[in-house]
């Protein structure tokens, strides 16, 4: 008999165990989600914070992150070309007004009902020999825009802090 009491003693002593082992990983996943909600909240709050001081401060003549600014906005000039090559290969063009995309051939916005502005580039497309050397930067920039947009959020961001952080040592 008291084998069998030092057994069922044992099997309850192992299930307790067993039981306080699984509520710990399952608090310690718990937690950790947590962790990872709150840090991706931390960081699109971050990111928000940055978007609003260059949006309130991008046309300063002085400003405090004059380099970064400068490339943000040469970034952004490059990633409306690609935006505009993407639109002309796809037959479409976007409302000014609203940023629904459109067919090309489209006189008025079918969402918002706007007229639709045509560029020239969207009307005729020219290409000149002389401007060959032009076009093959413009190529070099669309292939690095092109790469750091396949890039996750966080190895671009981690990329571009590198790549400026190399610009601004090097001057």
């Amino acid at each position: 008999m008291e084998l069998f009491d030092k057994l069922g003693d044992t099997l309850v002593s192992v299930s307790k165990d067993a039981t306080q082992k699984a509520k710990d990983i399952s608090e310690l996943a718990r937690i950790r989600m947590e962790i990872h909600s709150k840090q991706d909240y931390i960081n699109k709050l971050y990111q928000e914070i940055g978007r609003l001081y260059f949006e309130a401060h991008k046309d300063d003549e002085q400003q405090e992150f004059e380099d970064e600014i400068t490339l943000l906005k040469d970034s952004q000039e490059v990633l409306e070309d690609l935006k505009r090559q993407k639109n002309q290969l796809k037959g479409t063009i976007k409302c000014d007004n609203c940023g629904q995309e459109m067919p090309s051939d489209a006189d008025f916005c079918s969402k918002c009902g706007s007229k639709l502005e045509k560029t020239k580039k969207e009307e005729e497309v020219v290409i000149d020999p002389e401007s060959e050397e032009s076009a093959e930067d413009s190529t070099a920039q669309s292939e690095s825009a092109e790469d750091s947009a396949t890039q996750s959020d966080g190895e671009a961001v981690e990329n571009s802090a590198v790549q400026t952080e190399n610009e601004i040592q090097a001057k």
